[in-house]
């Protein structure tokens, strides 16, 4: 296989609910392309992929020279949909970047990743897909999809589907997924992109061609940008605070001594 990285973006937001500045947000997103830099350099191609009207020229003079990045951007109108929310808009604009990329042309697989956190362990993570994913692989994603709260007690979510990454084989998303975002409206429940991606493993996860169980517990930083879809299914704005860290750590050995448990 090989592996291109797709970052979406959206540095100046027309959304309800955003938590941040534009200023704040452009940082956001700098500072995981600086954590990128760092920790993956030009190895791997990324698409940068942005649905506003920023300008991003400062950012591509900051980068020019210390990633293989691919600047891509949409500004409204281009058929987005504020009303619809943060998942319609994200996978619309994925639509349309599987159509222009010369990086993703270039690639036989992507990795989506919510561009304004970094996953800060993302050569674990890329190692594992490498190891895993073969050329016939079509998505790899994590879910958690497991009745083991409710025997509880607890109110928690335990069923939903991780939007924030996932990887896929580009043919396979033009043909399967390239229309997805039309299913989807944060501000109507069931519709979420992480109801998408669970309900894609509810499918699909007995297929040799899919894998929805990472065995190692992704970690990012930041937080949360609009009130809803991720933000509500966690119920944890911060994404790398030392709740965050420790509930990461219980997430992985439970991966390690019940793999086929979706917690």
């Amino acid at each position: 296989m090989k592996l291109a990285i797709l970052l979406t973006a959206t540095i100046k937001p027309n959304v309800v609910g955003g938590n941040f500045s534009i200023e704040e947000r452009k940082e956001m997103y700098a500072s995981t392309l600086r954590f990128y830099a760092k920790s993956i350099g030009k190895k791997y191609p990324i698409v940068f992929c942005e649905n506003s009207t920023y300008n991003l020229q400062p950012l591509k003079d900051e980068f020019a020279n210390r990633l293989k990045i691919e600047w891509l951007q949409f500004p409204p109108p281009a058929n987005f949909m504020p009303q619809m929310g943060k998942g319609y808009n994200e996978y619309l604009m994925i639509n349309k970047a599987m159509h222009v990329s010369n990086a993703l042309r270039s690639a036989t697989h992507f990795l989506k990743i919510t561009g304004r956190y970094s996953m800060i362990n993302i050569q674990t993570m890329i190692h594992e897909i490498e190891k895993r994913c073969t050329n016939e692989t079509y998505f790899m994603g994590d879910v958690k999809d497991t009745n083991i709260y409710k025997l509880l007690g607890s109110h928690r979510t335990a069923h939903w589907g991780d939007s924030r990454f996932f990887v896929a084989q580009i043919d396979w998303y033009k043909r399967e997924m390239i229309d997805c975002y039309r299913e989807m409206c944060d501000y109507q429940e069931g519709r979420w992109a992480e109801h998408y991606i669970l309900n894609l493993s509810r499918k699909h996860r007995k297929e040799k061609n899919f894998i929805f169980r990472f065995r190692h517990q992704v970690q990012f930083d930041g937080v949360s940008g609009t009130v809803n879809s991720a933000q509500l299914a966690t119920g944890i704005k911060g994404q790398d605070s030392p709740a965050m860290r420790t509930k990461n750590f219980i997430r992985f050995v439970l991966r390690s001594l019940f793999p086929n448990i979706w917690f």
